[in-house]
């Protein structure tokens, strides 16, 4: 039976860096190779053409490999998590494949191997950032408080979900105990994402943007009190504070971020190339 011998697959990203897509940027700048990136607002035309739903982020992946013939695949992944697994999955695969890419080499750490105890941990800890902090909690934010007049305002809802935060923040920060990163073997996928919600949280005045900066962080004994300390931003462990530190300091994060700034809407170089004209 003949080998496959795999290659980088051709990617194109789909999705605005103000929102989840941020992760996949920061995980593909973390990889260094080649990719594309369509900007795109969730509901715009180009969304939905590429999501079912119209949301973002989405990537289109056209895989190339060889065994007794040359061919290539085209499919599409979603949700931000499932995309950074499936790419540190092909950048763990190259690095065994690759003798002389230190870069590759230094990847295999980003999603650990399947079907080992450590992955199991990478996939029960993704689940739950993205159930009890993300789609539980930051999501509900969004929803029902930043985007009320949409989808309509929900004042209990936000608050309860403001309280689920805090208390799956703290079995996160539990979780990094006195390491580096979320797993034992350094930086990984998780920590994109689980970083990115914490920037997320910062942004919203759900966490402290620097240690000691709360309001009142006294402890309260009424109900009252403890529904006002609630709706106050969580004090910043001191310990998550040098993890974002770390995370925010990786070059590839700066990266992102830059391009994240200086990204361009399709309705933007539209103008830009009447003004040419």
């Amino acid at each position: 039976m003949a080998s496959i011998i795999k290659r980088w697959p051709k990617l194109m990203l789909y999705g605005d860096l103000n929102m989840r897509p941020f992760r996949n940027i920061w995980l593909l700048e973390e990889i260094n190779l080649p990719y594309n990136h369509i900007v795109c607002k969730p509901w715009s035309r180009v969304a939905k053409s590429i999501h079912p739903l119209g949301k973002v982020p989405a990537l289109l992946v056209e895989d190339f490999y060889c065994s007794s013939s040359f061919k290539s695949e085209k499919f599409v992944i979603i949700e931000s998590i499932a995309i950074n697994t499936y790419l540190g999955d092909v950048a763990r695969d190259l690095s065994s494949n690759t003798k002389h890419n230190n870069n590759i080499q230094s990847l295999a750490t980003l999603v650990p191997i399947p079907s080992t105890p450590q992955r199991a941990k990478y996939d029960s800890l993704a689940l739950f950032i993205a159930t009890e902090i993300d789609s539980q909690s930051l999501w509900i934010h969004r929803k029902h408080e930043a985007l009320g007049n949409v989808f309509g305002s929900a004042p209990v809802a936000v608050k309860e979900a403001k309280r689920q935060f805090d208390n799956a923040l703290d079995v996160m920060i539990d979780e990094i105990g006195d390491k580096e990163y979320i797993l034992p073997s350094g930086f990984s996928a998780l920590d994109i994402v689980f970083a990115h919600c914490c920037n997320w949280a910062q942004q919203i005045s759900w966490l402290e943007k620097s240690s000691g900066s709360s309001i009142n962080s006294s402890i309260s004994s009424t109900s009252k009190d403890q529904d006002e300390k609630i709706t106050q931003p969580k004090a910043l462990d001191p310990k998550l504070a040098e993890y974002l530190k770390r995370c925010r300091s990786r070059p590839a994060f700066i990266r992102a971020n830059e391009l994240r700034k200086n990204q361009v809407y399709d309705d933007e170089k539209k103008d830009k190339n009447m003004s040419r004209l």
